[in-house]
């Protein structure tokens, strides 16, 4: 029978927390959540809440709900939405039932970098992730002491060509339940709410067309945590509730295909705004050798000095715009060496090529990336449109340039979601990629799991706390990068390093010593250390990153022949269904691989208290064996 938002929706309940809007309470069976118990422990209770919610929207499509691959200790959710109307639709947003983890919980926070936070009910306000966007991969992770949980959400994103917003929020009103069983909620937004700021706004909405027809699986797995003491390169047994995701993406996309480098890096600026002035517009650094005055030689035989490192980065080697410095990095990276003779020698022999020649290899990073400008300093950018015949010429031009002056690396600065669609942004690298096999690009900032498979990236490794008392405090990274570790062995990741906001808060001298205590610290978590300091580095080879995959991604759930090397290729097999491997949803060696079926389980009943303060019972019938 055809339904509507206000036949299940009898109530919509107001959240706490500023990421989300409301939570709907329903009576209706087909819209509530199976438990998930384990023994006399209630992991999942549906406590009302409605598993599908139009967070203020009219004419949202009400998708039909089926749950199926059913096991002890988690189920899939499939929503299929079908527009059957004659106009464009939006869909609203699908949940979770309500986790009863308690009132403290640690969970996974995917935004740049992938850490574990602890967190209370009381003080949690709620998270918003973008995917595509500000996090890597569309799950969820929150655990207690007894049992991690993982939600993932299975959908195609470059085959439907939208974003979702991956929210966790704390349960509140009638879901909320007492301390002990305090209730989370893991939801996933696909249109905008009137509590969006710009860290949450979707770039791209999920919308159906008219007979449009599409399928979402919402993946929920729990585990016992059984002994949870590890490391941060330690063994993630978490990783486990997040296998559903694990095999669906690698059954998509495969594994990483390009050669991971893991030697350390040294970035260095060509200009800053801060040398801008009336004789100096593009804010060249040094001094008698700069480059608009007397060519590159001179800055290039600073370059090729021994410092330790074999890999050289430079950023603005154009300069920086002086007059729209909002612009800046600006994106003619080496086009504007075309615009002042004396940089124009900077494909000459005695140039950058001498850089390859001796023993260093070459970096150029391209500002904004994915932005178009036809001159230099010019007042505004259009997105980068690859099908765009003179923004293709000007790519190609810029390349070309980068090719002459000897560039094996390009950082692509800017590269967002938000400029040019991940969807777009796979098949421009790749034709990238054809057309100058020799280089390697580097996407910043951090990319998406997709489109890493495709490219390594780039984030930022240090901070400036005004508090920070031991060097450890200027680190933004603390742990691996676990589930780049899971999903994508032999993944790269850049991590860049600077000094100026530290020396203002830390007010020590800069020494080789501390920039090779840094670039360690930075390798030991997987992370290339990609350092920008004049300093030499003692002994690179100690700052080489990490193949912290082997050590955090337990032994059952790494891909084949991982620990031999061999991290995937783009036609790797897929793994084996997760039905016939085992799901991996259980503490390390606690249960047999081979789980058998869940036992038959009786009714659950559950009492709920309605922001009236009237309680109603629910009868939730069990699934069969």
């Amino acid at each position: 029978m055809k339904r509507t938002i206000q036949a299940f929706v009898a109530v919509t309940i107001a959240a706490l927390g500023k990421t989300s809007v409301g939570q709907s309470y329903t009576t209706d069976p087909a819209f509530l959540a199976k438990p998930i118990v384990d023994g006399s422990r209630v992991i999942l209770e549906p406590r009302g809440l409605s598993l599908v919610d139009p967070i203020g929207l009219r004419d949202v499509v009400v998708p039909t709900i089926k749950i199926q691959n059913q096991q002890s200790m988690g189920y899939d959710i499939v929503f299929t939405f079908r527009n059957d109307s004659s106009h464009d639709r939006p869909l609203g947003r699908i949940l979770t039932g309500v986790l009863t983890l308690g009132e403290r919980i640690t969970y996974l926070e995917d935004i740049k970098n992938t850490t574990l936070k602890d967190t209370t009910w009381d003080r949690f306000i709620g998270t918003g992730y973008r995917y595509p966007g500000s996090c890597y991969s569309p799950v969820c992770m929150l655990m207690n002491d007894e049992y991690a949980v993982g939600v993932s959400l299975l959908y195609p994103v470059l085959e439907y060509k939208h974003d979702v917003l991956v929210r966790i929020m704390k349960a509140g009103g009638a879901f909320k339940g007492p301390q002990e069983s305090r209730g989370w909620i893991v939801a996933f937004d696909f249109q905008n709410t009137t509590t969006d700021d710009q860290f949450t706004t979707l770039a791209h909405k999920g919308m159906l067309k008219p007979g449009e027809e599409r399928s979402y699986t919402l993946v929920i797995r729990a585990i016992r945590r059984g002994n949870t003491a590890t490391s941060a390169n330690g063994p993630q047994g978490w990783l486990k509730t997040l296998k559903p995701y694990g095999d669906y993406f690698r059954s998509l996309y495969g594994g990483v295909r390009y050669t991971r480098h893991p030697e350390p890096v040294h970035g260095r600026e060509l200009a800053n705004i801060d040398a801008i002035n009336l004789h100096n517009t593009r804010g060249m650094l040094g001094g008698l050798k700069r480059p608009d005055r007397v060519g590159f030689a001179g800055v290039v035989q600073e370059i090729i000095e021994p410092n330790g490192y074999e890999r050289e980065m430079l950023w603005a080697c154009s300069g920086v715009n002086s007059i729209h410095r909002q612009l800046n990095f600006p994106s003619r990276f080496t086009l504007g060496w075309m615009d002042i003779e004396k940089m124009q020698n900077a494909t000459d022999s005695v140039a950058f090529p001498r850089i390859p020649r001796a023993g260093k290899q070459l970096g150029l990073w391209w500002g904004r990336a994915a932005e178009h400008t036809d001159r230099w300093d010019a007042s505004t950018s259009t997105p980068l449109d690859p099908n765009n015949p003179d923004h293709f010429a000007t790519v190609v031009q810029q390349l070309d340039l980068a090719r002459d002056a000897g560039a094996t690396y390009i950082g692509l600065d800017n590269f967002i979601h938000s400029k040019m669609p991940v969807w777009e942004q796979i098949p421009y690298l790749q034709r990238l990629q054809q057309m100058y096999p020799e280089m390697t690009f580097v996407t910043e900032p951090m990319s998406i799991d997709v489109v890493h498979a495709y490219a390594p990236t780039f984030t930022r490794g240090f901070r400036a706390p005004s508090d920070a008392v031991s060097r450890s405090d200027f680190h933004r990274i603390s742990s691996p990068h676990y589930l780049a570790d899971y999903l994508l062995p032999g993944h790269e990741i850049w991590a860049y390093f600077r000094y100026p906001e530290i020396s203002r808060v830390e007010h020590k001298r800069i020494t080789p010593e501390r920039i090779q205590w840094d670039a360690e610290q930075i390798a030991s978590f997987g992370y290339i250390p990609v350092m920008l300091n004049a300093n030499p580095i003692p002994n690179a080879s100690r700052a080489v990153a990490k193949e912290t995959w082997l050590t955090t991604v337990p032994a059952d759930l790494r891909w084949p022949n991982e620990d031999a090397g061999d991290t995937g290729s783009p036609d790797v097999e897929p793994p084996p269904d997760e039905q016939k491997t085992g799901s991996g949803d259980t503490n390390d060696g606690s249960a047999p691989k081979d789980e058998p079926d869940p036992p038959e389980q009786t009714d659950v009943v559950f009492n709920i208290t309605l922001p009236t303060g009237k309680r109603v019972q629910i009868r939730v019938p069990s699934w069969e064996k």
